[in-house]
C-alpha cells in the first residue's frame, strides 16, 4: 500500500492525507468523511454568516429609519394638492331706493305733569292742577303728554304671616340626668315628709304605685306634669300636689350645656 504525505499536521481534521488513511477502505460517500473535507468552507459561510449578522444589527435600525423616512416624505408629496383661493365677487351695489324700515317706537304712555301744591291767591294760579282720576290713569312726569292711559294696578295687601314660636327641645336621655337637691335620698325624705294619704284610698285600702312624667327645664324648674300609672282613690292628685310643691331641681345637661329633660318619678302608697 502506497503511503500519501500528510499535509499539515496530523491533529487538523481537515487535511485530506490524513482523512484518506482514516477512512480508507470506508465508505466515504457521506457522513464525517464528508463534513471534514468541506470543514474549511463550513468554517468561511459561518464566518460570513456571523459577520453579517452583526453589520445588520448594527445599521439595520438606521436603515429602517432611513427608509421610513423617505416613505413618509413620499407619501406627503403624494398627499399635498394645490389649493386656490377662490375670488369673491364684488357685492352689489346698494339701491338707493329701497329705504330701510323705520324702527318700532313703543306706544307713548300718558304723562300728567306733578304740580307740587303752593299756596296762592286765586287770580295767580294760572296752571290748573291734575285730578285724582286724571293721575290714576296716566304716569306721573314733569309735563302734560297724551297718550295710551294705564290701568290702575291696586297693589295687594300682604297677608298677616304668624310666625310659630319654636317649641324647645325635650330630651329623655342625656348625659347629666337632672337632679333633686341633695340627690336622691333628699327626694325621698322629700316626699316622705310631705306626702298625705288620701282618705279615700285609705278606706278603700288602695294600695300601690303612681308614676308620674314632668318636664324638668334648663333653669330647674317642674312642668307639664303628666300621669303614667294611677291606682286611683286621689294617689294620683296627690302625686302631682308633692311634685308641684318641689323646689327646682339641678337641670340636666348635654355636651355642657343645661337642656329640658322628661322625668318619670314612681311614688309609692302603703298603709301601714
Amino acid at each position: 500500500m502506497e503511503t500519501k504525505p500528510i499535509s499539515g499536521t496530523w491533529d487538523d481534521p481537515s487535511s485530506a492525507a490524513r482523512n484518506d488513511i482514516v477512512f480508507e477502505n470506508r465508505n466515504k460517500a457521506y457522513g464525517a468523511y464528508l463534513i471534514r473535507t468541506k470543514y474549511k468552507d463550513y468554517v468561511t459561510f459561518a464566518a460570513l454568516i456571523g459577520i453579517t449578522s452583526f453589520a445588520l444589527s448594527v445599521s439595520g435600525p438606521k436603515i429602517y429609519d432611513l427608509i421610513m423616512s423617505n416613505l413618509e416624505e413620499a407619501a406627503a408629496k403624494k398627499d399635498r394638492k394645490a389649493v386656490s383661493v377662490a375670488e369673491l365677487a364684488a357685492p352689489p351695489p346698494m339701491d338707493e331706493k329701497v329705504q330701510p324700515p323705520p324702527p318700532i317706537k313703543p306706544p307713548e304712555l300718558k304723562t300728567v305733569k306733578f304740580t307740587p301744591p303752593v299756596v296762592k291767591p286765586d287770580e295767580e294760579v294760572v296752571e290748573e292742577v291734575a285730578t285724582m282720576e286724571e293721575m290714576d290713569k296716566a304716569v306721573i312726569g314733569t309735563k302734560n303728554i297724551e297718550g295710551d292711559t294705564v290701568a290702575y294696578q291696586p297693589i295687594e295687601e300682604t297677608q298677616n304671616v304668624v310666625i310659630e314660636e319654636e317649641q324647645p327641645t325635650v330630651f329623655k336621655y342625656v348625659e347629666e340626668m337632672p337632679e333633686f337637691p341633695g340627690g336622691e335620698e333628699e327626694l325621698i325624705k322629700f316626699i316622705s315628709k310631705n306626702i298625705n294619704y288620701p282618705p279615700i284610698a285609705r278606706e278603700n285600702g288602695i294600695t300601690g304605685r303612681v308614676t308620674l312624667a314632668f318636664v324638668v327645664g334648663n333653669d330647674g324648674s317642674i312642668s307639664n306634669i303628666n300621669v303614667l300609672r294611677d291606682i286611683g282613690g286621689g294617689c294620683a292628685e296627690e302625686a302631682i300636689r308633692v311634685v308641684k310643691k318641689m323646689p327646682k331641681w339641678k337641670a340636666g345637661r348635654q355636651n355642657g350645656k343645661p337642656v329640658n329633660v322628661e322625668f318619670n318619678l314612681p311614688i309609692n302608697f302603703e298603709l301601714r
